[in-house]
């Protein structure tokens, strides 16, 4: 496996791991709020990670569709995506934060879960663990974005989807170098002479070339 694809996977793996942490955040409790209208018993109503944060789901499927982005893009393209993620990364932190190391904001939770006007908030109960879920998301989203901007000089998607004509040129590199490498080879260990000047191409170089002169392309 190429060093910018291995790379690109990793990238894709966090980023779907960050994406998952999301949606499990978006459906579990957050917080409790328990409530009473003065005429019936106390109510207790769920305060969920999707009324609390309402982008974490939407979130979560942007995650998913920047995976294919990834391995698309390349270059400027894919350091600006990179960047794009650093900042959900941090945006998406902030509320989780937010919510660990401040008093909990009973009117907020009130209005997330539209609670009718006619009840009386008694007790708001914060579900200390399901921000760390969003903290952990937005760090595998930020890894994600690292090994993103890493691979930004990569190729972008695999050869098979790329032009003939860009296909053809990788090849042609590829068979040069190759050639320059054997000759430097035999040149340090003084075969210059035994081998007549210029090296007569190796088996698997002649089939590239005689496939490059008809016009077949050898990576189909």
């Amino acid at each position: 496996m190429r060093p910018e694809v291995r790379v690109k996977a990793v990238s894709s793996v966090l980023l779907l791991g960050g994406a998952v942490a999301l949606g499990v955040a978006s459906r579990v409790r957050w917080a409790r709020v328990d409530a009473t209208d003065g005429m019936t018993p106390m109510r207790t109503f769920d305060v969920k990670g999707a009324d609390w944060s309402p982008w974490l789901a939407p979130l979560a499927l942007v995650l998913l569709a920047a995976i294919a982005l990834v391995w698309a893009l390349r270059g400027w393209a894919l350091r600006a995506l990179a960047v794009l993620l650093a900042v959900c990364a941090v945006v998406t932190a902030i509320p989780a934060i937010s919510m660990l190391t401040s008093p909990v904001n009973t009117d907020y939770a009130a209005r997330a879960i539209e609670l009718a006007p006619r009840y009386r908030v008694l007790l708001t109960t914060v579900n200390q663990w399901a921000p760390w879920i969003v903290l952990v998301g937005a760090i595998l989203v930020a890894a994600g974005a690292v090994f993103a901007l890493r691979s930004a000089s990569g190729g972008g998607m695999s050869t098979k989807y790329r032009s003939p004509a860009a296909r053809r040129e990788e090849l042609e590199r590829k068979v040069f170098a190759e050639h320059e490498r054997r000759q430097r080879r035999e040149a340090a260990a003084g075969d210059r002479e035994a081998a007549g000047g210029d090296a007569e191409p190796t088996g698997s170089e002649r089939i590239l070339w005689d496939s490059l002169d008809t016009g077949v392309d050898p990576t189909e």
